[in-house]
């Protein structure tokens, strides 16, 4: 059977065959769409197609019934799939090293986040994103016991596809930062909780790879600067964890 393109933008075709869409999908060019039915029951059976455009998603499936009687396939659209404003969550542990003067004050820190990937077109390539993590590390002052922040950002990243079920996607972001420092700050011998607020800004280079259509697994080496008074603090590091697609 050959199938044609949606359109000249149309660079993979994918499909499988049986009852539900739960098999194995076949990928083929698009410039060379032959789909080769291998013990295809046609009273049974359906031919589930999805097409890739660059830059974009897989589409939803169209859905192939042979009909007998008239020697024809009968194909049904896919569904429109309404849009989501939230479309996908990441879960996202991260380490991050102190760079500059940065490594006077600050040790390694180490922490974990919750993301949220907002979009009004699933197959389209930009998105936005809000973030909320937790991050802690040890003080290389002695005034200064233990070092806790709590931060908050949002920004946006661009999806690009690297091949069968990769992806890249800078993304850049800008929030708050609340940190929560315990120690002999005022230096009078006594300890207490002191808190400040920063700004800051995060960049990180996203690398996914897509082993079903509900789930993605990335890695992604960070950056982070946050604006103390007339000084900038700035750090380095890597994070990796899950992203659950709605």
């Amino acid at each position: 059977m050959v199938v044609t393109p949606v359109s000249n933008q149309v660079v993979a075709i994918r499909y499988q065959t049986g009852t539900k869409e739960k098999g194995t999908w076949k990928e083929v060019e698009a410039k060379h769409s032959t789909l080769l039915l291998e013990a295809f029951n046609s009273e049974r059976d359906i031919l589930f197609v999805q097409q890739k455009e660059t830059n974009k998603n897989w589409s939803r499936s169209y859905k192939y019934r042979y009909n007998a009687q008239t020697n024809s396939w009968e194909v049904t659209l896919p569904t429109v799939k309404k849009p989501l404003f939230i479309d996908s969550m990441d879960i996202r542990p991260y380490a991050l090293f102190p760079a500059g003067s940065s490594s006077t004050l600050y040790s390694l820190v180490t922490g974990a986040a919750l993301k949220l990937n907002l979009s009004f077109d699933e197959r389209a390539p930009l998105y936005g994103y809000g973030e909320v993590g937790y991050s802690h590390g040890p003080s290389k002052s002695d005034w200064v016991d233990s070092m806790q922040a709590f931060n908050a950002s949002a920004g946006m990243g661009h999806r690009m596809s690297l091949g069968k079920n990769f992806e890249f996607a800078p993304e850049l972001g800008y929030g708050l930062i609340l940190h929560v420092l315990y120690g002999d700050l005022d230096q009078d011998g006594t300890k207490s909780y002191e808190t400040f607020i920063d700004q800051q800004v995060r960049l990180s280079l996203n690398f996914s790879f897509a082993p079903t259509e509900s789930y993605e697994l990335f890695v992604a080496p960070i950056g982070v600067l946050f604006f103390e008074k007339a000084k900038v603090a700035a750090f380095s590091g890597f994070q990796a964890g899950m992203r659950f697609n709605f």
